[in-house]
């Protein structure tokens, strides 16, 4: 939410604010990526550079059975240190390389896979490796076009397609995993060097002068730089391991492209931190902080971290997820247009690396997805519109605002209270002065079927009589000074507090328990709450706001011994996860989690949603906004939005009207405000804004059935719900670096949120020779085989938003007060013909609460357009069993043999029919519609443009009245003309 300092724990909170860069480390002033930074510029300036890490052939043993292998490594500049390689193909295809100390004074932080992985990948039995004089090497895939090369001096890991590099690991010999010593092993190494003579010439001083160097000072450099201590700001970070970096260069020497690693504020494709003409200066830096009003163009670190990085060009897609828990710095280079370098230098932990060998975007996304899991299938109201506020102040200030919606017709299905609900900010404790009747004013929510999400941060107030820090103490469950025994104590807005150790097995049950409304268990558990009452995650950074960069000191310790410099970026998604779990299991059966999390991690898109954080009402952080929910998208975890109207600030009339047109089309749709703002829920805004939002919202009610299949094929595929161009369209490298404009999952909508103040009309780019429609008043657009832009209407009460011909959208178009209201409501379809006469489009339907879609219960079907006849200007419509056809593929990590059409679900829905069906670019008016069984319909045509046609301008509209078709049923209707 927002970190200050300790002092606004109990001051008001001023009105303006600016980022506090000084909070944060820049790479100059964490010592770990000085020397990364360094290393890598003597590489640069050594033409003869070459890695120390040689492999031992000798020492390499093949697995009997599967695609894997092991093998010593050595580094020839401390040949007394041991280290261990792992390398394995899984069955898909990705390539998993682990490099270890062995036998070191301690050992590694080597869980962060564990935590992000949904199970341990299969090893391949049938791919093979060669064991060559100077390296291993395997070919597979589908063509036999995919090779991994194992090099032995130095060490480096290739994959190739067809001959051609894709990923390189250590091609510049920038490997380094700093092995752990001491500070009397250093200077031991030291002693017996001879100093320098007095009276020597200036030439024999400078070899006296090198002769005094650690035999390592060529690669490690000349100086302990930030081994032992380090100070930032007034904090005092002891290393009592000293240094244990990793450094590794990471290079797509025939990618041009690459994306993810979020969080950042900044483009899709990544802009260059190094090399000539560099964009930025400071590398990306991965390390969850609580930064406060974030620029919005910048590499900081801002609440989660990703480090999965996707490299793109025409011919292929490719990807790596490194999986580290510590403080990561990210280089990107470009060296040529086509190719692009990374450098990753870690603070801790093992070398962990996935390569993702793709080829195409789709399968990096299905291989990414298989390792950390597909995104959630959401509760069909959390798609939704959102409405927070820091803060509604009481229970009458809810039913109020609540009653204002209703009298205006606005949708809303969720109402939030943050963080002054809570007495004294113990969380799950309400205020009774403000909230007399907390359990009777959620009930008055439930009441329209609209939910309620209440905050619980992680920080626990340190007071006796607050039972959750209490149990807590007693279960000896919490963060751990560097002493291992005395709870870490820290200032956040509950003043004096202490955190959960969510490492520790014994917190999960405990913390669980807390969630049930009606529990037999003697310990606390959270009576004055409902079933329909969800959960808001934030601060779980940490954000402590007397703790260095607001957040953990590093050398705290959590369950295991491990440094929370080890694991930090994990933290958030721990408290996500075991959240996530607490309100499902709340119920018997279980119920689908809402639960938002601020801080996330490789993996978190498997418990619930993300935003952006504290943006700022400003015309940068919209537009920004968008692309950081793009990145989210690609790097796995969709559900994801931005602050409708920007967290800080008073967005005037024009701005809020916009914002509302870029949260329609995100995932995760929210308004949220500073407790300082003028109050701006849609209500309070003078015509015509007021009546634009509303219609924006009606838009997005309408749309949720496109909004929920495409998180159904989220959930199954990985396939991100927001796509951008270069997924759609992997070969046209016009579109490789847009990103302002997106479709949506697989609807053939395409949507440019117009982010600029003033604007009237807008530029979208179609990548192709087809025919796009505008989606309100039908207008044909025609693309290029080479893309072409074009210029649409954007008034202040227009969103550009086109359907690509070829598709079918299924939509709802009765308005309703919230989304649990419409699930009896007709559908209409939308079939916008593609240029040959044919569309097709999906509509999925469960429960949308249960998890019964699991057992078979839903609905999922396949519209077709198509023409009867080669030369025909009719066209026939049918509607398919899509689950019939594909059981298998149907729901999230179940394979079901079978599907019986007749449950429980689509028993429920068998009375909803089809309502309307609108055709765009039909060639000729028709002269008879009819059902498969000859039953006439009735219809209206409005000749225009077909979709077959050259020219552009208003396309024809058939709109077919109430052929009274079940939404479940199998059915056709033909089309003469």
């Amino acid at each position: 939410m927002r970190a200050l300092s300790a002092v606004l724990v109990l001051a008001a909170v001023p009105a303006v604010f600016a980022v506090k860069a000084h909070d944060f480390k820049t790479c100059s002033q964490a010592g770990f990526c000085r020397r990364g930074r360094a290393l890598s510029a003597r590489a640069k300036e050594n033409p003869a550079w070459r890695s120390p890490y040689v492999v031992d052939a000798s020492s390499i043993t093949l697995s009997p059975d599967q695609a894997a292998f092991t093998a010593a490594v050595k580094s020839e500049i401390y040949p007394e240190v041991n280290f261990g390689l792992d390398v394995r193909i899984h069955d898909d295809g990705v390539v998993r390389v682990r490099m270890d100390e062995v036998g070191g004074l301690r050992k590694r932080y080597d869980e962060a896979a564990s935590w992000a992985l949904l199970e341990e990948p299969k090893v391949s039995n049938t791919i093979q490796w060669t064991v060559a004089k100077d390296s291993v090497r395997a070919k597979y895939g589908p063509k036999n076009d995919i090779e991994v090369a194992v090099a032995f001096e130095p060490l480096k890991v290739t994959l190739l397609q067809n001959g051609k590099e894709q990923v390189v690991l250590n091609g510049r010999g920038l490997l380094h995993m700093e092995h752990y010593r001491t500070k009397e092993s250093v200077a031991k190494s030291k002693e017996g060097t001879p100093p320098p003579e007095e009276g020597l010439d200036t030439d024999d001083s400078q070899v006296v002068l090198e002769q005094t160097l650690p035999r390592t000072a060529w690669f490690e450099g000349e100086t302990e730089d930030g081994w032992w201590e380090e100070t930032f700001n007034s904090f005092t970070d002891n290393k009592p391991r000293g240094p244990e970096s990793l450094s590794l260069d990471i290079d797509f020497p025939n990618h041009g492209h690459v994306y993810g690693i979020p969080q950042h504020a900044t483009r899709l494709s990544l802009p260059t931190t190094t090399g000539e003409d560099a964009y930025y200066s400071e590398p990306y830096r991965l390390y969850n902080a609580d930064v406060f009003e974030y620029l919005a163009d910048s590499t900081m670190s801002l609440y989660g971290s990703i480090p999965f990085m996707q490299a793109h060009s025409a011919d292929s897609t490719v990807a790596v997820f490194n999986a580290i828990g510590s403080e990561t710095w990210i280089d990107v280079g470009r060296p040529s247009p086509k190719s692009t370098t990374t450098h990753w230098i870690s603070e801790t932990g093992i070398l962990d690396v996935f390569i993702l060998p793709g080829p195409t975007p789709a399968d990096i996304f299905a291989q990414y997805t298989r390792l950390t899991g597909t995104p959630a299938l959401p509760a069909h109201w959390s798609l939704g519109y959102h409405q927070c506020r820091w803060n509604y102040i009481s229970s009458d200030d809810v039913r109020s605002v609540q009653k204002r919606f209703d009298e205006e017709d606005i949708p809303v299905d969720v109402f939030w209270l943050d963080i002054e609900y809570a007495e004294d900010h113990k969380y799950f404790i309400w205020d009774h002065k403000s909230f007399p009747d907390p359990v009777e004013m959620i009930k008055d929510v439930e009441a329209i079927e609209r939910k309620m999400v209440v905050i619980v941060d992680p920080h626990l107030k340190r007071v006796n009589d607050y039972p959750v820090y209490k149990e807590a103490t007693e279960l000896d469950v919490l963060v751990k000074l560097k002493d291992g025994q005395t709870d870490y104590e820290g200032w956040c807005w509950s003043g004096s507090s202490a955190w959960v150790d969510f490492f520790n097995p014994k917190s999960w049950d405990w913390w669980k328990g807390l969630f049930k409304i009606d529990s037999e268990s003697s310990s606390w558990h959270w009576t004055e709450s409902t079933v329909n009452t969800h959960i808001w995650n934030d601060m779980n950074e940490p954000a402590i706001f007397n703790g260095p960069e607001i957040s953990m000191p590093r050398e705290n310790l959590h369950y295991g011994g491990w440094e929370h410099r080890d694991l930090h970026n994990i933290n958030g998604m721990l408290y996500h996860n075991l959240t996530a779990q607490a309100v499902k299991e709340r119920t018997d059966p279980p119920k689908r989690p809402f639960v938002l999390t601020r801080s996330f991690y490789a993996g978190s898109q498997r418990f619930g949603a993300m935003w952006t954080g504290d943006n700022l009402g400003t015309w940068e952080h919209m537009a920004v906004g968008v692309k950081m929910v793009l990145a989210n998208n690609i790097a796995g975890f969709s559900f994801a939005g931005s602050d409708v109207g920007g967290f800080f600030g008073n967005p005037d009339s024009e701005m809020l009207t916009r914002w509302y047109g870029v949260g329609i089309f995100s995932p995760f749709l929210r308004a949220h405000a500073h407790i300082d703002t003028k109050r701006r829920e849609p209500y309070l805004l003078d015509e015509p804004y007021k009546s634009i939002i509303r219609d924006l919202l009606r838009l997005r009610y309408s749309m949720l059935p496109v909004w929920y299949t495409a998180f159904r094929e989220a959930s199954v595929t990985g396939l991100p719900v927001l796509r951008p161009h270069y997924i759609v369209f992997p070969h046209d490298e016009a579109g490789f670096a847009l990103d302002d404009q997106y479709f949506i999952g697989g609807s053939g909508l395409l949507v440019k949120p117009v982010t600029r103040k003033g604007v009237t009309e807008e530029t979208v780019y179609l990548p192709e020779d087809q025919v796009y429609y505008d989606y309100f008043n039908h207008h044909a657009y025609r693309g290029a085989a080479k893309g072409k832009n074009i210029t649409v209407p954007a008034e202040i009460y227009q969103v550009p938003l086109l359907i690509r011909g070829g598709s079918i959208v299924p939509t709802r178009e009765r308005p309703r007060r919230s989304s649990p209201l419409m699930k009896q409501d007709p559908f209409t379809l939308r079939v916008a013909l593609d240029q040959d006469g044919n569309a097709r489009g999906e509509l999925y339907l469960d429960d949308g609460e249960t998890y019964a879609h699991e057992q078979g219960n839903f609905v999922w079907r396949e519209f077709v357009a198509e023409k009867p006849a080669k030369k025909s200007k009719g066209a026939s419509i049918s509607s398919r069993n899509l689950a019939e056809q594909k059981p298998a593929e149907a729901v999230d990590h179940v394979a079901l043999a079978t599907y019986d059409s007749a449950n429980a679900f689509a028993k429920s829905v068998s009375g909803v029919r089809v309502e309307k069906i609108v055709v765009l670019g039909l060639a000729a008016k028709p002269s008879k519609i009819t059902t498969k069984d000859g039953k006439e319909l009735q219809w209206t045509f409005a000749p225009g443009v077909a979709a077959a046609d050259k020219k552009e301008g208003t396309a024809s509209v058939l709109v077919i009245k109430d052929p009274k078709l079940g939404i479940t049923d199998d059915w056709e209707v033909v089309i003469q003309a």
